[in-house]
């Protein structure tokens, strides 16, 4: 054992590399200085550098020194659109927008896509340390990477907002519409990148180091002022209606008109009325407590952006191009955690431990890294509730295997608990589906002699396989694990772990220190076993229901993902080509058809 006093100076906060290189198995390997590890330094930055090209550019096409008196009239001859024509509709002039944003925002992501994909499995960049740390001069839980989230958004809608003005104004318009103009295109600027955090496989997230868990708040945050941006948007044109006396006829649908001349501007503004109806119903659903408690509800609403989407659209047709992008990535994303949750995980073992405690160990064919997080769905307490947990193993002792535990601490847990139960007793296998691939865990530099790991209770499930990884591919460190927990009866759950990790350290000439506290005194005649649980009554649950063959666990391949992401928008994006070039809709069907 290493002296007390180098213990202390090995125990330093341990920051994250600039770059870290990944073994097959996940083990972190040792920089290297060649070219190819310049090069993938290079195309990690490169990647970052375009996706800062796609935050930019929806901004800079309101900016008209960079589009309407330059890229516009460079983008003219493309297309061939007369010059001298300075009418709104001028053939030709619909595709303008769409090489706009096509060069500089859908080519730069999809190019971003590819290049970190291919990447990713062998090189990690940094994951941005200081942009977790909470600033002590703020009175509020919040870091500087939310800071910056936050910084880049009011920045951008400032700018939306204020070019939209400038451009509105010169076409003398009454003050009052401008403003409801401008926040028009400020929601739609927030809506472009509202469903990049909201799933699962978004890149961007991971580039950033930052999980789907960490994430997901950007998305609420990018919803909420969406839906304001779009309120204040309706609000000033009813005060501009109602100053001009006009509400009824421009707010209210009209029948009996010609929709492709009179009744125009109506519909218009009723299609953007269903929009933020839609939006407004996804938004009160979306409150915390209907989330919480109402999960069901809160979920199927949300459904509603397909219409919500289709209605904007029709209201204002040029948002089309604005939410493509983010459309085919939601999409693409959704396909890939349809691919891999198509059937239920193959279980190795199901158990429902003493202390309401659940230990899951799925078939796993693709490797993983320890205190990965995996969601995991069961069917027959939820068909729409994805929970998720860390990973408990690593493959480097356990091959081909994946654990969680799972404390009962909720309803959904300790449905699981009498679920997993109930199966043991009736000799079933337990239908469970997992989702994992996600963002991983900062992996732990070699450079530091000891490695001190603290957890506290259940919180000690995604150390588990960290120190069983370290034991077995760096036992050259010394590993201190501090765990505390309230009762005996915790310490005897993982008894035959802590057991393990001594004969796998013994075996391997590992430097472990256990440091095993319980803070609860007079509390270590706690009962093992049924005796513990407590006295409510367990549902019961049909176990004939939702049969499916299972499989073992496999990430979806790096080549069938970049497959499906270019075939997405290469069939997408030729059609929207092809239907909006010339407005085919409009000629073919006639000029009702104005959308």
């Amino acid at each position: 054992m290493s002296s007390p006093l180098k213990s202390i100076k090995s125990c330093r906060g341990a920051a994250t590399p600039s770059g870290l290189f990944l073994s097959d198995n996940g083990t972190l390997l040792a920089p290297s200085t060649s070219r190819s590890t310049i090069l993938l330094k290079f195309l990690h930055w490169f990647v970052g550098a375009l996706l800062l090209l796609a935050v930019v550019s929806p901004a800079g096409y309101h900016v008209q020194a960079i589009y309407r008196k330059n890229l516009a009239v460079y983008f003219t001859p493309w297309f061939n659109i007369d010059p001298k024509d300075k009418a709104r509709y001028a053939p030709g002039k619909e595709m303008l927008p769409v090489a706009y944003f096509f060069l500089f925002f859908i080519l730069p992501v999809v190019v971003a896509a590819l290049v970190f994909n291919l990447t990713k499995t062998v090189y990690r960049g940094s994951s941005f340390r200081f942009l977790h740390i909470e600033p002590r001069w703020l009175c509020c839980q919040i870091s500087y990477g939310e800071l910056a989230f936050l910084g880049v958004v009011l920045g951008g809608n400032i700018i939306v907002f204020y070019q939209s003005y400038l451009l509105q104004i010169g076409f003398d318009k009454p003050t009052i519409t401008c403003i409801a103009i401008a926040l028009g295109f400020s929601g739609l600027y927030n809506m472009v990148f509202m469903a990049l955090p909201a799933t699962r496989h978004c890149f961007w997230m991971e580039w950033l180091n930052l999980p789907w868990a960490r994430g997901v708040k950007y998305h609420r945050w990018l919803g909420v002022l969406t839906i304001v941006s779009f309120v204040l948007h309706f609000a000033f044109f009813i005060v501009q209606y109602a100053i001009t006396d006009t509400l009824a006829e421009e707010l209210l649908p009209c029948f009996d008109c010609d929709i492709a001349t009179d009744g125009k501007y109506a519909w218009f503004n009723v299609f953007g009325e269903l929009s933020l109806l839609f939006m407004l119903i996804m938004g009160a659903t979306s409150f915390p407590y209907v989330r919480r408690h109402y999960y069901a509800t809160f979920k199927a609403t949300h459904w509603l952006f397909i219409p919500a989407a289709f209605t904007a659209v029709m209201h204002y047709e040029q948002i089309i191009i604005w939410i493509y992008v983010s459309m085919v990535l939601y999409i693409v994303n959704r396909m890939y955690s349809s691919s891999t949750v198509a059937y239920p995980a193959a279980l190795e073992t199901a158990t429902a431990l003493p202390g309401q405690i659940v230990q899951l160990t799925f078939k796993c064919s693709t490797t993983y890294l320890p205190a990965d997080l995996v969601y995991v769905k069961v069917p027959a307490i939820s068909t729409v509730q994805w929970h998720p947990f860390s990973i408990a193993s690593t493959p480097l002792h356990t091959p081909g295997l994946l654990t969680i535990y799972v404390k009962a601490l909720g309803h959904w847990t300790s449905q699981l608990h009498d679920y997993v139960k109930q199966c043991e007793g009736e000799g079933v296998q337990p239908v469970v589906y997992m989702d994992a691939g996600y963002t991983p865990p900062t992996p732990m530099s070699s450079s530091y002699s000891s490695v001190v790991f603290v957890g506290g209770g259940i919180g000690v499930t995604p150390l588990m396989g960290q120190i069983m990884h370290l034991l077995h591919a760096r036992p050259h460190q010394d590993v201190y694990l501090v765990w505390h927990v309230r009762t005996v009866e915790m310490l005897s759950q993982f008894h035959g772990w802590l057991r393990e990790l001594e004969d796998v350290a013994e075996a391997n000439h590992g430097r472990l220190h256990l440091h095993l506290h319980v803070t609860q005194k007079g509390r270590t005649d706690i009962a093992v076993g049924p005796a513990a649980d407590t006295d409510r009554i367990a549902p019961s649950f049909d176990l004939t229901r939702f049969r499916a063959p299972p499989r073992p666990y496999a990430h979806l391949s790096t080549v069938r993902k970049l497959g499906v992401l270019l075939l997405a928008f290469l069939c997408s994006g030729t059609l929207l080509v092809y239907v909006r070039f010339g407005q085919k809709f409009t000629k073919l069907l006639g000029p009702e058809y104005w959308p």
